[in-house]
Parts: C-alpha cells; sequence; structure tokens
C-alpha cells in the first residue's frame, strides 16, 4: 500500500485543511520540524504574538519532531535542524516523501533520508524568479541548481512562474504535476454584506517592505483627488511599516486600518469587500490572499511581481498591474471598480471566478498527490 510522508517546517494555516481534505483520499501522514510558540509566530512580520483561531491538527495524522536548532524559524537554512527524522520516518515506512520545500536542513535531512533508503521523492514549491535577486545569488542558482535538481524524482507545481522557474533549471515536463495553490473555499465563502453602496477595496498583508502598502495608500489619496468619492479602502494587518502607513494616509479620507484579523475574523472582512489588492513585490512567490478573495467571490487587483497573477486574473476574476506603479494601480482600481457597477460584467466577474475556484482547488492536489504516489 502506498503510503506518503509529508515534511514540512511547521503547521501553516493554509496547509492543514488541504493535508485535512487529502487524508481522505490518501494514507499520509505529515512530520513538522517544530511548533512555533505565539511569541516565534509573531516575530514573522506581524509584531504581535498570536496562535491561528483553527485547529491546525484536525484530520490527519502527524508528528512534531525534535528541533535541535539553537534559533528555531524558516527564515535560515538552520533554523529547522532534525537530526532523528530518520528514527520517525522508519517507524512510519513511507513509499513516496514529499517535502515542501529545498532551503532548511529539515528537508536536506529528509532528502538524504529518502535517497539512501530509495524512496521515490517530491517536492513542491511556489518559487519564481527574482529579477530584483543580486547577480551573485542569480548565478549560483543557474550553477548549482541543475544538479541539485536532479536529486528529486518529480516537483509538483503550484502555477504558471514557479512552472517556468522548474523547466529554467533543466526540469522535464514529464517530472513536473501542475498542484495548485488552494485555499478551504467552504471555510472562506462568506455571505455579502450589501449594506454599504461604496467600493470597499480590501488590501490584508503585513505590513512590511515587499508588500508594498504605500503604493495602495498613494493610488487611493490619487484616486479621492479625483473625486472619486465612492471608494473605501480598508487594511488588515499588522507590521513595522504599520505606523509610517498610517502618517501617510493621515490626510487621506476613507482609509481605515483594522490591525491583525485572525482567520475567522478574516472571513467577514471579504464578506464586506468588493474588490482585493494585492501590492507586493516579486519576493511574493503566490499570494494566497487572492485564492481567500475569491472564495469569497471577491476579485482581485494584483501586480504583476506576484507570482499568482499569471493564473488567477483573465481580466474578468481581476487584472494585473505594472509593479511600483501607482499611476497604474489607480487606474486599474478606478475602470475595474466602474464595470463592476454594470450587472452583465459583475456576473462575468463571477463566473471567471467559480472558473478558477474549481481549477486552483484541493481536489485538484488531490489528484496531483495520487499522480505522484501512483507513478512515481
Amino acid at each position: 500500500m502506498k503510503r506518503l510522508a509529508i515534511v514540512l517546517s511547521h503547521p501553516v494555516q493554509y496547509y492543514s485543511p488541504l493535508f485535512k481534505y487529502i487524508a481522505k483520499h490518501l494514507d499520509l501522514k505529515v512530520f513538522y520540524a517544530f511548533k512555533p510558540t505565539k511569541q516565534q509566530q509573531g516575530r514573522q512580520g506581524f509584531k504581535k504574538a498570536f496562535e491561528w483561531d483553527i485547529d491546525l491538527f484536525d484530520g490527519y495524522e502527524f508528528e512534531i519532531m525534535e528541533n535541535v536548532s539553537a534559533k528555531p524559524g524558516t527564515d535560515h537554512f538552520k533554523g529547522c535542524d532534525t537530526p532523528h527524522i530518520h528514527e520517525h520516518l522508519d517507524q512510519y515506512a513511507p513509499t513516496h516523501i514529499l517535502l515542501f520545500g529545498w532551503h532548511l536542513k529539515t528537508y536536506r535531512q529528509a532528502l538524504k533520508y529518502a535517497k539512501r533508503k530509495g524512496i521515490a521523492v517530491g517536492v513542491r514549491g511556489d518559487s519564481q524568479f527574482n529579477p530584483e535577486q543580486s547577480w551573485v545569488k542569480r548565478t549560483i542558482k543557474s550553477l548549482y541548481y541543475p544538479f541539485f535538481l536532479k536529486q528529486f524524482n518529480c516537483f509538483l507545481s503550484v502555477g504558471i512562474r514557479n512552472k517556468q522557474y522548474l523547466q529554467k533549471y533543466g526540469v522535464a515536463d514529464g517530472k513536473i504535476i501542475f498542484s495548485p495553490h488552494a485555499v478551504d473555499q467552504e471555510f472562506w465563502k462568506a455571505k455579502k454584506d450589501l449594506s454599504s453602496s461604496a467600493c470597499n477595496l480590501l488590501w490584508v498583508a503585513k505590513f512590511i517592505d515587499k508588500k508594498r502598502p504605500f503604493d495602495v495608500i498613494n493610488a487611493f489619496k490619487a484616486l479621492k483627488l479625483k473625486g472619486n468619492n465612492d471608494l473605501q479602502l480598508r487594511m488588515v494587518g499588522t507590521g513595522p511599516l504599520l505606523e509610517a502607513s498610517k502618517a501617510l494616509a493621515a490626510a487621506v479620507p476613507d482609509i481605515e486600518f483594522l490591525g491583525f484579523k485572525n482567520q475567522q475574523e478574516l472571513v467577514e472582512e471579504y464578506q464586506r469587500a468588493d474588490l482585493l489588492i494585492l501590492s507586493s513585490d516579486h519576493r511574493e512567490t503566490w499570494g494566497l490572499v487572492v485564492n481567500e478573495a475569491f472564495s469569497a467571490k471577491v476579485p482581485a487587483i494584483v501586480s504583476d511581481a506576484c507570482g499568482c497573477s499569471e493564473d488567477l486574473l483573465d481580466g474578468w476574476s481581476g487584472v494585473k498591474y505594472e509593479y511600483k506603479n501607482v499611476e497604474d494601480l489607480s487606474r486599474k482600481i478606478e475602470e475595474f471598480s466602474n464595470s463592476l457597477k454594470k450587472t452583465s460584467n459583475h456576473e462575468q466577474t463571477q463566473k471567471s471566478i467559480e472558473k478558477m475556484n474549481k481549477i486552483y482547488s484541493f481536489q485538484s492536489n488531490v489528484d496531483a498527490f495520487k499522480t505522484f504516489v501512483e507513478e512515481f
């Protein structure tokens, strides 16, 4: 019987519901390198200690291994170091091992175990090319990755740009399985709040450099100066740029800063929203907030630097704008929000989002994971 071991750094709010869903169809067990404390979790750009308000361990088998790192975390290679991983995997006796990356020591330890045991090993990632990355890093990758990636039997790719990334480093198409980024659509499904006649823009992110909150505020400011009085902007999140963002928005009407919202609270924000804005740079390798918004039938305007912009936006479900171009963002917000006022356009947007939700779904991942264990 096929037995899948999944190796992951820590419990992730997006992945736990996915594992629960796939566990209904496959024999699997998840091996975590560590479980962050409230304080450790808060240090990852949230600037607030917290725990997720959903059960991250429900519905699937898991183990939390011993992490011997002196500085546990996911932001550096040695942050996840599990030297006894072979004991955990030996006891489970998997036929296949799937890693959620290769950038941490735990993943390399699992890869070494798989190669030594002759077990098929795959990796699921969402990396994309970052033209702003230093030429030194790009050069090292171009020399190292074509050889390193040959160790994997297959690659579960979340979307177009990730597939292009793998192909660039010599991965054959026959080794790439489409395993799209997805969220628990039933959880995020929201009944629309129709009490407001304004067009409510929603931005959900950490207030950090790569999320570029200033771009959104400046674009919104330009729209207000043009007399777009029916627009409102709600910004959800915390982080080191929050106070500077508030200062920038001080003279701009109709901007509200809502602070950190946990998962269940965030559903209510999608109920009120008419349009999501994602303004990140190329380090945003996907943008799962767009999947969340789509579950609530909310379209999106996304920076073309974000990984998901190639997959999820077709002109009806949303549009992309030129990264860093505040004028283009402002124009796209104005055009798209006005188009939604037409009933026929709104209906087409809803149909397009439904189409995307069927493709970028948990069921598509069941198919992908089954392909891995049955064909590799």
